[in-house]
């Protein structure tokens, strides 16, 4: 697939669902200058992980956006949880933090998470 083809996917889907290119750019993590560009074609080197992000932010697959299939809808897989907003961004967040510290924030989350539950 052409980068100008994944472009206008990007910005079809953005729009589509009333995204801005702001909205877009904090879920995936990076700043709206970036959004831009790939919807434009100057960036078309994207890395694995920012467009996982970006087809859960668009409620599309990678495949689609990659166009490797024409479908923007696939279905997910049975059983399969669809991330949130705030999930997606948790998860971005966690995958910056050093694999050695990453079990001091777990252990941060779940420390808040029960000191909700005595309240």
């Amino acid at each position: 697939m052409a980068s100008g083809d994944m472009a206008r996917r990007i910005k079809a889907l953005r729009q589509a669902k009333g995204l801005t290119l702001e909205q877009v750019a904090t879920v995936v993590g990076v700043g709206k200058s970036t959004v831009r560009k790939w919807e434009t074609g100057m960036i078309a080197n994207m890395k694995r992980d920012k467009i996982a992000l970006l087809a859960k932010a668009l409620d599309t697959t990678p495949a689609y956006l990659m166009g490797w299939k024409d479908d923007s809808q696939e279905q997910q897989s049975p059983g399969e949880p669809k991330l949130t907003e705030g999930e997606i961004v948790l998860l971005d967040l966690f995958r910056q933090i050093p694999e050695e510290q990453q079990q001091v924030f777990l252990e941060m989350g779940r420390v808040y998470a029960n000191s909700l539950k005595k309240d």
